[in-house]
């Protein structure tokens, strides 16, 4: 009797370490391995998930990502083998991506997911649609239009925030119950379509997308009126600095009407460029900023050591508090060669502040902060002799002198 229940007791055993492997590969996952400029931001617009969800699979309690990381993207459940041969079914080339970077995986079905996007009412006046402008988020438009961002979510159809919105997409900002006369203007654009309906955009992107066995050669983009590198790169899920050296930039700074190459190279022959901002057009400046740190100015805006310095430096102790100047959005944070940790805000009237060699970035891609508000701590990152804050001013991607604009006595 025994001798039997021994004999029982391996094989139930065995059974369980043949099908244990078969649990453990239940769930496989899309990676992808951190490059040099990569973002939560940018890679949630470049692979269309959402950025909890990437924080989630990968255990991040933050949005800092280091160089050669390998982050979870998406899960990849295996389909269950049948019982018995299954009638064949027309199915696509690739029925699962080896890589996010390489292959899309197929759309599902409507029988299997509901869409994420209800199409929203397409005979609306005119006066119901926002032309979507560079930069713009959905949270920004609600508030510019004096609705809340549920009742713009509600009136587009859409399933949450993890919509990505281009220049020239038209949003409906009024209840479409409300409409008493049908029109017959241009159907609204939702973000998700991106085959079927060619978005209104600059003359730079193909109206098209390319399909899947087609390699672009070239594709240029126009610098708009308030765009900024750091906001070229991200739209077009490009590096900055490999968006700098395709296009031979030695700094920052672009011009409105300045062709920017995303796929190829520019020519060699002198490519005519628009005139640069009017400096009429500089000399706006506000005189309602915060103090960015409490501190003494140790070296100031111009020519040091016959190079540029597009700023000024704060010395102030490792971990002194640096504050936003004024109300924005951060479109970066995080690290850029020589700058360390640094945090770049857009503000209203195409401003934009600079704060570098942070000891720690508080605030990530994507944040609304407010005026006053800590956004970092002091240190020396990057390439500096000791703590403080690198702190930029910039209107239109053109530095002015900080001390004109900061209150400093």
């Amino acid at each position: 009797m025994i001798l039997r229940l021994d004999r029982y007791i391996r094989t139930v055993v065995i059974l369980l370490l043949s099908i244990l492997p078969m649990w453990l590969s239940a769930v496989e996952y899309n990676y992808h391995r951190v490059r040099s400029g990569d973002t939560l931001y940018g890679l949630s617009r470049r692979y269309g998930v959402s950025i909890d969800q990437i924080k989630r699979l990968n255990n991040l309690s933050s949005d800092r990502l280091s160089l050669n990381q390998r982050l979870k993207i998406s899960e990849i459940r295996p389909p269950r083998t049948p019982a018995r041969p299954a009638q064949p079914r027309p199915q696509p080339a690739e029925t699962r991506p080896a890589t996010p970077e390489t292959v899309t995986p197929p759309a599902a079905t409507p029988a299997s997911t509901p869409p994420a996007v209800i199409q929203p009412p397409t005979n609306l006046p005119e006066d119901f649609y926002h032309v979507v402008v560079q930069g713009e988020g959905l949270y920004r438009i609600a508030v510019n239009n004096s609705i809340t961002l549920a009742e713009l979510l509600r009136f587009n159809g859409f399933a949450d925030t993890n919509v990505p919105l281009r220049p020239g997409d038209r949003i409906i900002i009024k209840d479409p119950a409300n409409a008493t006369t049908a029109s017959t203007q241009v159907p609204a654009v939702t973000p998700s379509e991106t085959q079927s309906v060619p978005p209104v955009t600059n003359p730079a992107r193909p109206s098209n997308p390319a399909s899947g066995d087609t390699v672009i050669v070239e594709q240029v983009y126009i610098v708009q009126r308030g765009d900024t590198l750091y906001r070229v790169a991200l739209n077009h899920g490009v590096s900055l600095d490999d968006l700098k050296a395709r296009n031979n930039l030695s700094s920052n700074e672009i011009r409105v009407g300045q062709r920017l190459y995303i796929v190829g190279t520019p020519p060699t022959r002198p490519v005519t460029r628009a005139p640069q901002v009017q400096e009429s057009e500089t000399e706006r400046l506000r005189s309602d900023l915060a103090r960015p740190v409490e501190g003494r100015v140790s070296s100031r805006y111009g020519i040091r050591n016959g190079r540029p310095h597009k700023g000024i430096d704060i010395a102030a102790r490792t971990g002194t508090p640096i504050y936003a100047v004024l109300e924005g959005t951060v479109v970066y944070s995080g690290v850029q060669g020589g700058y360390g940790n640094v945090i770049v805000i857009e503000h209203s009237d195409f401003v934009m502040t600079i704060y570098a060699h942070n000891e720690r970035n508080l605030v990530s891609v994507g944040d609304v902060v407010t005026k006053g508000q800590q956004i970092a701590t002091v240190g020396s990152t990057g390439e500096t002799t000791g703590p403080h804050l690198h702190f930029e001013y910039r209107i239109k991607g053109k530095p002015i002198n900080p001390e004109r604009v900061l209150p400093l006595d």
